[in-house]
This record gives structure tokens, C-alpha cells and sequence, in this order.
């Protein structure tokens, strides 16, 4: 019995060949997902650069990709809930749009939703020693907090790549930050849901670049961990 997939991509200001990319990555992937019908569901969230040659070049020579445009940047978490809000497919992955970890990680994450209402791509060793220094610091900081502060199954929440059985988007769309700890905030709700939750481990492709993240993100981000810690705590 034939499955539908929905894999949800969102960009802002993406590199010079980032629609290729996808295509290139859709070629890849989509003959191994051979009981799945594949959606693609692009978000532009509010790119200054215009997108609508590469967007419309993608709904051309994707079957069954949908785009979705507005003006004003809104922020990741913003972004990835409109498409997540239109897919509707069987089973739900989100990612970056230059699907940043290997195939056999995508695919252990759609294979265990047969097993999980939601799985969460974890990263090893290797993944902090092919990203930038501060990066792995703001990362292993975030894991300290997480770790004492909340009580969810995994310290690793920002990794990227995520799956979820469309019957529990509901609780997805209940996350109101717009920005990166979008992904913090929905396992807190799963966790608080008693969700089944699969914790998968996933490696990162060779030529993937981690891009910088300067002090007024992660200040900004300071302030959203403790929302959603206040939240977990007292509500």
C-alpha cells in the first residue's frame, strides 16, 4: 500500500544554486522511497534576492511540488509551520534546503515513523568536528541547559532533520517561536503529550556548510529558551 510523503523545505536568501541542489538531491532519494508518492512543499520566507524563476523551475520539473511566498522574513519555526500546515502527506519531514545530512539518515528517519509518532535526527561526534568552533560551543551550551533544566527524552533538539506522522502535526502547530528554537519547543509539547518520540542518529553529508550565527541570534534564542522553560515548568 503506497504511503505519502511530504518533505518540507524552508529558505531564506539561499546560495546561488540551491534549487539544483533539490532537484538533485529529489533524483537521489526518490528512487529508494519507491511505496511513497513524494511532495515537496518550498517555503520562501521572505527572501530579499527574487526566488520566482528558481520556485517556478521547481514546480515545473518536481511532480507534486508546492511553493509558498510571502514579503517579510518571519524566522525558521515561522516558516516550516505554513508548510507543515499544507502537508498532507501520510508521513511529514522537514529539513534544510540543502539536505545537510546523508541519504540513509533521511531515510532511517521516514522508516521509523512506522515506528514513532515523531523522530528526531541526533548528531554524533563527527558532527562537531566538521562545524565551526562556536557553533559546536552555542550547540554544547544549548545541550547543557536542555540536559539540567527540561525534562524531554534527547539534549539534542536543533538538529535539522525531523519526521512526524501527520496525525500529531496538530501538536507542531502549536509552537509559537518564529525563530530556531522552534524545534525545542515542539519536543517540549510532545514530551508534554506523552508523544512517542524516536531518537535516530544521523550523519552529516561531506560538502555540507554550517553557517555562522552571530551574538544578537543567540541572544535572541537565550530569551526563547526561557519562554519555553517557563512554559514546561509552570504550566
Amino acid at each position: 500500500m503506497y504511503k505519502t510523503l511530504s518533505i518540507v523545505l524552508p529558505c531564506y536568501n539561499p546560495d546561488k544554486n540551491w534549487a539544483t541542489n533539490i532537484l538533485i538531491r529529489y533524483n537521489e532519494i526518490a528512487p529508494l522511497l519507491k511505496n511513497y508518492t513524494v511532495n515537496i512543499i518550498v517555503v520562501n520566507d521572505g527572501s530579499s534576492t527574487n526566488l520566482e524563476g528558481d520556485l517556478m523551475g521547481l514546480t515545473q520539473q518536481l511532480p507534486n511540488c508546492k511553493t509558498i511566498s510571502y514579503a517579510q522574513n518571519k524566522g525558521k519555526g515561522y516558516a516550516i509551520r505554513q508548510g507543515i500546515e499544507q502537508a498532507n502527506g501520510d508521513y511529514i519531514i522537514y529539513t534544510d534546503i540543502d539536505f545537510p545530512y546523508t541519504n540513509k539518515s533521511f531515510l532511517n528517519i521516514l522508516e521509523e515513523l512506522h515506528n514513532h509518532d515523531i523522530t528526531i535526527g541526533t548528531r554524533g561526534l563527527s558532527y562537531y568536528n566538521n562545524i565551526p568552533a562556536h557553533r559546536a560551543f552555542i550547540s554544547k551550551l544549548l545541550k547543557f541547559f536542555i540536559k539540567t533544566l527540561l525534562r524531554i527524552p534527547t539534549d539534542d533538539t536543533q538538529g535539522g532533520l525531523k519526521g512526524m506522522r501527520n496525525e500529531v502535526k496538530t501538536y507542531f502547530l502549536k509552537t509559537e517561536i518564529n525563530r530556531y528554537l522552534f524545534d525545542l519547543e515542539f519536543i517540549c509539547i510532545a514530551a508534554k503529550n506523552k508523544l512517542n518520540i524516536g531518537l535516530i542518529p544521523v550523519v552529516l553529508n561531506e560538502n555540507t556548510v554550517v553557517r555562522k550565527m552571530n551574538l544578537k541570534v543567540v541572544s535572541k534564542e537565550l530569551v526563547n529558551f526561557f519562554k519555553v522553560y517557563t512554559k514546561m515548568a509552570f504550566n
